[in-house]
């Protein structure tokens, strides 16, 4: 009996041990045989790929015009040129990839979204940093948006106000609001000097020096617009209008 059990046994392993010979040597083929499995698929799928491709391309789905909109500081060439494969199907373009692509190509672009108008255009909306003033710091002159930020460094303009001294970009909101304010004063502003780290100095036409209280500078703005508009009170007679104590103005020619 014992010997009936020990034979079975050993068929089991020889059995068992056949099933392991095979599964390895299969297992070893089909490894061996991968790469070119994989080759022939990727073959096989790039073949597809260029079949479907023509056929889109064929039925219209191209990009025959490319319509570029917000890009008043930046170069509308150095968009195109990156939309330079004109012979692959509309949908094939990588919406995100190109965006991406195209805000490197300028500082000045803050955002951008493409859209595709069947059959043939792509629509490439640049939206831009707002240039609110040029920022002097040493030698060093920047473009600046109204919240303070760096645009860009260098660009040559004379169409914007000039902002200086120490921290003043952290305290723009006294100027941001005289400026929106549209007053006949505002129009004259050519530069402002932020003072000792508390006050400003408003610079008119290059002419007069508006010196500004530290507390509340919005009642002396708008007391000096209220003198200009009613009154012969003209700025441009005087080098400098002093503000600074409350309810008096010192002038000087």
């Amino acid at each position: 009996m014992l010997s009936n059990i020990t034979r079975n046994q050993r068929n089991s392993l020889r059995k068992r041990a056949l099933v392991i010979i095979i599964a390895l040597f299969l297992t070893l083929v089909f490894y061996s045989s991968l790469d070119k499995i994989i080759s022939r698929f990727k073959h096989y799928l790039t073949w597809c790929n260029d079949c479907l491709s023509n056929l889109l391309f064929n039925s219209g789905l191209s990009i025959d015009k490319v319509v570029i909109t917000g890009n008043k500081l930046t170069n509308e060439k150095d968009i195109l040129n990156l939309v330079n494969n004109k012979t692959q199907p509309i949908m094939y373009i990588s919406l995100s990839k190109l965006a991406d692509s195209i805000q490197s190509t300028s500082k000045w672009i803050k955002h951008v979204r493409i859209y595709r108008i069947l059959p043939n255009i792509l629509h490439i909306n640049v939206d831009e940093h707002k240039p609110f003033a040029l920022w002097k710091d040493n030698n060093k002159t920047s473009v600046i948006d109204s919240e303070g930020k760096v645009i860009v460094d260098d660009y040559p303009t004379d169409n914007f106000i000039v902002i200086t001294g120490q921290n003043a970009l952290s305290n723009l909101k006294f100027i941001r609001d005289i400026l929106e304010s549209k007053t006949q004063l505002s129009d004259y502003i050519s530069s402002c000097v932020y003072v000792e780290n508390r006050r400003w100095n408003i610079i008119l036409d290059n002419i007069s020096i508006v010196k500004l209280p530290e507390d509340n500078p919005y009642r002396a703005w708008d007391y000096l617009n209220h003198l200009q508009n009613t009154t012969n009170f003209t700025f441009s007679d005087w080098s400098t209008i002093d503000m600074r104590i409350f309810d008096k103005i010192f002038v000087k020619r």
